[in-house]
């Protein structure tokens, strides 16, 4: 796998560590000139030279992307190369970042790394979701994290059934619902007390936020069948895709959840991973350290 057009996904301001990795880049542009260097219009005017701007348009024909930020700015990327199988490689220029694995400071040397192929590529599964008002799709997204069930009114709680393998499942009564991907297990799932899921396992968690019930937990489900989302009450639904996108489910609509064929093809490079991850970001470094006497 070779690259003659990287993109470039960032936020303008989010980080002084973005102007760092954007002067690497810079730096190595300079030396391989037979590489370009496109980077998304918001970052006009902060980018040095070496680097062109271009529209998600232009970013779409590159061979690679890089997004440096937090999880967010990978989850723009992973939407941007929806549909093209475009690789991501995430620097981490945010917080946490568990979908930002490289360092700004080791950029000179991925960059290199990335020029002589010493690296590897690893897929992870998305969520198609499709919004049916009776038998009609109305409208579609697809996820790389989570659908996100909550009330349209801010104050209420929602009350939703599921239906799993076209049979009824369960109906919930809590403060909202992720339906998440094993990627998105590390994100707001992790927050609301869900479980982590290893990147490559074939299966979804089912996580109400807050539930009115104790005996209520969250649910692994396989990824070889349709979940369907629908409220019990006469009431709208919002549903937030990778926390991005908002759209309102009216009642009486449903939301239909499937593995997605399409997939995000993630750069991995060496000493980074999921394990690396949960040491680093987690603190899971082994047995605790005894005091010295």
């Amino acid at each position: 796998m070779k690259f003659s057009k990287i993109g470039i996904v960032g936020f303008k301001g989010k980080s002084p560590e973005l102007i760092k990795a954007l002067e690497f880049i810079s730096e190595f542009a300079a030396k391989h000139l037979d590489i370009s260097f496109y980077a998304v219009d918001s970052l006009k005017e902060i980018l040095p030279r070496k680097i062109k701007t271009a529209s998600e348009r232009m970013l779409r024909k590159c061979d690679l992307l890089i997004a440096i930020g937090g999880d967010g700015t990978f989850l723009s990327s992973a939407r941007i190369a929806l549909g093209v199988h475009i690789p991501i490689l995430g620097v981490n220029a945010g917080r946490v970042g568990f979908l930002t694995e490289t360092p700004v400071e080791s950029l000179p040397d991925v960059l290199n790394a990335l020029l002589v192929g010493d690296f590897s590529t690893r897929n992870r599964i998305m969520i198609d979701a499709k919004i049916y008002h009776g038998k009609k799709i109305i409208a579609s997204e697809t996820v790389l994290n989570e659908v996100h069930v909550r009330a349209h009114a801010p104050e209420r709680m929602v009350n939703i059934n599921v239906e799993y393998k076209n049979r009824p499942l369960t109906e919930y009564w809590a403060d909202s619902l992720l339906i998440s991907t094993p990627t998105g297990s590390t994100a707001y799932n992790l927050a609301a007390g869900g479980p982590i899921i290893y990147p490559s396992t074939d299966a979804f968690v089912l996580t109400p936020v807050a539930p009115s019930s104790l005996s209520v937990r969250p649910l692994i489900i396989s990824t070889d069948a349709t979940c369907r989302v629908s409220s019990v009450v006469n009431a709208p639904l919002d549903l937030v895709f990778d926390g991005r996108i908002t759209r309102v489910m009216d009642a009486g609509d449903s939301v239909v959840l499937t593995k997605s064929k399409d997939v995000t093809t993630f750069i991995r490079m060496k000493n980074t991973g999921f394990v690396n991850a949960l040491h680093g970001k987690l603190g899971w470094t082994g047995k605790p350290k005894l005091a010295q006497k």
